[in-house]
């Protein structure tokens, strides 16, 4: 219920909210000027980035990002996500088994740890 208000009070704000929420995902989605933070389990959603910062903690997300995002941090199990990251952006993968494709016309600062990740430059 948590994540819906938080998606309700985005598009109140203007915010652009997009993709489809997963009838059995839990958790809280903020989607501010600043950032893209999802926590908790089973969102399938699609968001543009607009040089945002991304965070997403928990498991089992798929997430694609539309534009340029400055950074990724991601935590957790399973999580999938698509993104296109600016030129000296950072990312963060932790956890297991997480997946990320990511495109950048930069090499971005690459902090990874934990096992069986697949980290994949489109």
């Amino acid at each position: 219920m948590l994540a819906l208000r938080t998606i309700a009070l985005a598009g109140a704000l203007g915010l652009p909210v997009h993709g489809a929420v997963a009838d059995d995902a839990v958790g809280e989605i903020i989607a501010d000027k600043d950032q893209i933070a999802i926590s908790g389990n089973g969102y399938v959603r699609s968001f543009p980035c607009d040089g945002r910062r991304v965070t997403i903690d928990g498991t089992q997300h798929n997430i694609t990002l539309t534009g340029t995002c400055a950074s990724l941090e991601m935590n957790g199990a399973e999580n999938k996500v698509a993104l296109t990251l600016a030129p000296k952006a950072v990312m963060v993968v932790a956890g297991i088994q997480q997946t990320v494709n990511w495109r950048s016309t930069g090499e971005p600062r690459q902090h990874i740890s934990g096992v069986g990740h697949k980290i994949q430059r489109n």
